[in-house]
């Protein structure tokens, strides 16, 4: 009987290792659309409305999930609270610590990190310019990623499961 518990309980954390990193290759193309959703609404609120980082980023977070959403929340906020300084001191005391659980890779991190050294300083067109851009590239990002799930997702679930019934025949 114990014998028989072990080696379920090896099952069940195996499988549960495999799924969970299944679902963080299955949630990174959907945080990168809802990434770009965000970016989007903030350039919609810079061109037409010509809001204030500030705020454009608090409008914007209202309309995302997390953990883009506390990304831009924690932007606005810094921003309102940065005394003169700029949105990338901003990003880097607040917004890598808001992205540290999401499923956005290195490459990811460092498209918004590039994004975040120019958004803010210049004139309202070369900001809508970055901004288009580094959307462009998101999208290629997630097309990337979207391969990327659709080939190893599968793989990761099968490979979780299936380690754990070779663990246990090992074992037994």
């Amino acid at each position: 009987m114990l014998r028989v518990l072990a080696a379920f309980m090896i099952l069940a954390a195996s499988t549960g290792l495999g799924f969970a990193l299944a679902e963080g290759i299955r949630n990174r193309p959907r945080q990168l659309r809802m990434l770009q959703y965000g970016l989007t609404i903030l350039l919609s609120e810079i061109r037409y409305r010509q809001t204030p980082l500030p705020h454009a980023f608090q409008l914007s977070a209202r309309r995302l999930d997390a953990p883009v959403a506390g990304l831009f929340m924690a932007l606005a906020r810094g921003l309102a609270q940065a005394e003169g300084r700029g949105l990338y001191w901003v990003w880097q005391q607040t917004g890598t610590a808001a992205l540290h659980d999401s499923a956005l890779s290195q490459q990811d991190l460092q498209v918004v990190d590039s994004l975040m050294r120019v958004l803010g300083s210049g004139c309202t067109g070369e900001q809508e310019r970055q901004l288009e851009m580094h959307l462009r590239h998101l999208q290629q990002e997630e097309i990337q990623a979207e391969k990327q799930r659709e080939k190893t997702e599968k793989m990761w679930r099968y490979l979780g499961v299936l380690s754990g019934i070779a663990l246990i025949i090992i074992l037994l």
